[in-house]
């Protein structure tokens, strides 16, 4: 495994606009599915971008910088991409792919002069609400709308209790009740062991909690979250149909946003909302009605931009990758 250089995490995930996927843990699970590693350092002690490198045939390689390159503030942002683009050409990739969590009125002039192009989104969040956690915890939650009140007293009262999970077995509690919330909700989700993987290397790095909704004993709700930055993220949750009828989910949720409060969190971040507020038919759609119970402002991204040195070859790779990966999902269909 690459070695991030000293104080990495300090800069890139727990500075005001850093980002967990920017960190050593998850350059480190990155790696270990097949990716390479670059910790590039543009400053001190920013900007700083995590380059993920994917060698390809032909001597070709694709590179990404999920939720990268982190800054410090809005003027440093043009040099930091615009020496991307440069090592980018300098290693003849196909294209270097950033898409930071910064809002278009801040990025999408820079990006534009460093020579990078909208392009597809791999994170699927480009929209999101951001509730600010400076008002005390008794202002917060008579902010919540009235329905919303209702439900996180009536889990209390349904006997709904919230722990912060340690262990594996509560990882997989947790899994367990993600897996079942996507096959009702309809959206793919990956094996155990990847989650185990994932999820156990940001908690045991300090980026990540995982906290569980019991009723009776049971596991009936759970949430992981994100710490990035100044920003609490809602990253995964999950619930099963106990927990439903409990309104288990309202209650973790608001012991996330009190819990990262006290941790010092001036943000906390509900995670993917639609970027089009009012479109029903969005899958984010139910996501958002219930999140938006608890305030927040609309908050939405740039989204991900690619620099591209080689046209002919991004135009061959765009044409052959999703051929490609249809193949793997075929053959994989097949070998079960």
């Amino acid at each position: 495994m690459t070695q991030a250089p000293a104080g990495w995490d300090d800069a890139a995930v727990r500075s005001p606009g850093g980002h967990v996927l920017q960190s050593a843990a998850w350059a480190g699970i990155r790696e270990a599915q097949g990716w390479r590693a670059e910790f590039l350092e543009f400053g001190e002690p920013l900007p700083v971008a995590l380059v993920l490198w994917r060698s390809l045939p032909a001597g070709r390689s694709i590179a990404y910088v999920p939720r990268g390159p982190i800054i410090g503030d809005a003027s440093q942002l043009e040099a930091a991409v615009a020496k991307l683009a440069s090592i980018a050409r300098e290693r003849n990739a196909i294209f270097l792919k950033v898409d930071p969590e910064i809002g278009a009125d801040v990025a999408a002039g820079p990006l534009r002069a460093a020579g990078f192009r909208r392009a597809p989104d791999i994170q699927p969040v480009i929209a999101t609400l951001e509730l600010d956690l400076r008002p005390d915890e008794d202002a917060l939650f008579a902010a919540l709308e009235k329905d919303t009140r209702w439900s996180v007293r009536q889990a209390e009262k349904r006997g709904v209790t919230i722990r912060e999970a340690s262990g594996e077995d509560d990882l997989r509690a947790l899994y367990d009740l993600y897996a079942e919330t996507g096959q009702r909700a309809g959206f793919i989700t990956r094996t155990w062991d990847y989650y185990r993987r994932m999820w156990g290397a940001l908690v045991t790095g300090g980026h990540a909690k995982v906290r569980l909704a019991e009723k009776d004993g049971t596991p009936v709700a759970g949430a992981l979250t994100w710490r990035c930055g100044e920003r609490e993220v809602y990253q995964s949750a999950a619930t099963n149909d106990a927990g439903r009828t409990a309104y288990a989910a309202y209650a973790l949720l608001w012991r996330c946003i009190i819990e990262a409060r006290k941790g010092g969190a001036r943000r906390f971040d509900f995670g993917g909302i639609p970027v089009d507020v009012t479109r029903k038919d969005d899958p984010m759609y139910g996501p958002y009605h219930f999140k938006k119970g608890f305030g927040g402002v609309p908050r939405q991204f740039v989204g991900a931009h690619d620099s591209v040195p080689n046209e002919l070859a991004y135009r061959v790779y765009a044409v052959a990758e999703p051929a490609y990966t249809t193949a793997l999902r075929v053959l994989g269909r097949i070998r079960r």
